[in-house]
């Protein structure tokens, strides 16, 4: 038998101490809380909280010696019907001394006769019988139940780091397939390739994602995945449509007149590339995010409307602050390199 002693959690710095109280006491098999009178409030809270680790409890009722018969037994009524009555029964409450003060005649050096106060013998004995009548009755069922808690609590804490971790991945697939999408698409002059290439990325995007959630999908399943999310996205698929039938037949004029005019067009053709590409980008962005939100479901939108899914990631993105940084990364992709 181990026993393990904890701050008190009322004391000097009883934040960290209560922190440390609990983390100490869901690795335990028994929980023994001790009071020293009637329970304040952070003592309640704290037992509550404790009870609901499901570890057995005994309140321990100490320094009783320090009270009047009396006063002992309303305060340890007190405790059992007003105080713990929903957390604990009274068979769960033992009364003990751990380090009694008791009244001792003393004769000094002089021969005069001195009251003192004197620690007496500790009084444990239905502590001490308490314990054992529960280890003696449910030991195993002790161990295996802390056991069970323990392992649980670890693979709980693991799932959560592993779920973190994943979330973290598939925010930099989105991210990368963001910004590869937006070189693409800005840089292809040729409208139908800008369309073609972009859906690829985007394709590549769903199935890399599918990869990372455990759920691989095939091209198939990705393409019929993407047309489904791009009907959903509205006022955005229409606006990329536009950039690339719109932005990309003038992008192809300016660039094929930017030799003719000894470079006089880059400009315009720049600000129209970086324009497409930039909404290109914005809408591989939601995608990814919608993607990423129907394969953590198992590969369902869990009962929700795949168009209320989108408008709701578009409305938490941040789309000027979105585009402005992919216009700043394809502005110093496109810029023509100074000539030696």
């Amino acid at each position: 038998m181990e026993l393990i002693d904890t701050p008190g959690i009322d004391e000097v710095n009883g934040e960290t101490r209560e922190q440390l109280a609990k983390m100490i006491a869901q690795q335990m098999d028994l929980i023994l809380f001790v009071i020293a009178g009637d329970m304040s409030r952070v003592e309640f809270q704290a037992l509550s909280q404790l009870r609901e680790v499901g570890k057995p409890i005994i309140l321990v009722f100490n320094k009783v010696d320090q009270y009047p018969d009396a006063d002992r037994e309303l305060i340890y009524q007190t405790i059992c019907d007003r105080r713990v009555k929903e957390l604990l029964s009274p068979e769960e409450i033992v009364m003990v001394s751990a380090a009694p003060l008791v009244t001792k005649v003393v004769i000094d050096e002089a021969g005069n006769q001195k009251i003192r106060r004197v620690k007496g013998e500790a009084n444990i004995l239905d502590l001490r019988v308490k314990i054992l009548e529960i280890l003696q009755r449910e030991g195993k069922a002790l161990l295996a139940l802390n056991s069970m808690l323990y392992v649980d609590a670890v693979h709980d804490k693991l799932v959560q780091r592993k779920l973190i971790l994943r979330e973290q991945a598939g925010d930099r697939l989105i991210d990368q397939a963001m910004v590869s999408k937006a070189a693409v698409v800005a840089l292809n002059p040729v409208t139908v390739l800008d369309i073609f290439s972009g859906a690829v990325v985007d394709v590549a995007l769903i199935i890399s994602l599918s990869k990372l959630y455990g759920l691989q999908l095939q091209q198939s399943e990705a393409i019929a995945l993407l047309q489904k999310i791009a009907l959903s996205m509205g006022g955005i698929s229409a606006g990329e449509l536009l950039a690339n039938l719109g932005l990309s037949s003038l992008k192809g004029i300016l660039g094929i007149s930017t030799p003719l005019t000894g470079g006089l067009a880059i400009a315009p053709y720049l600000s129209v590339a970086v324009t497409q590409g930039a909404v290109a980008g914005l809408s591989t962005k939601i995608i990814g995010q919608a993607i990423k939100m129907y394969l953590a479901n198992g590969g369902s939108w869990a009962g929700a409307n795949p168009k209320t899914i989108v408008q709701d990631i578009i409305d938490s993105l941040d789309e000027k602050s979105i585009l402005h940084r992919l216009k700043q990364e394809l502005t110093a992709k496109l810029q023509p390199s100074p000539r030696s």
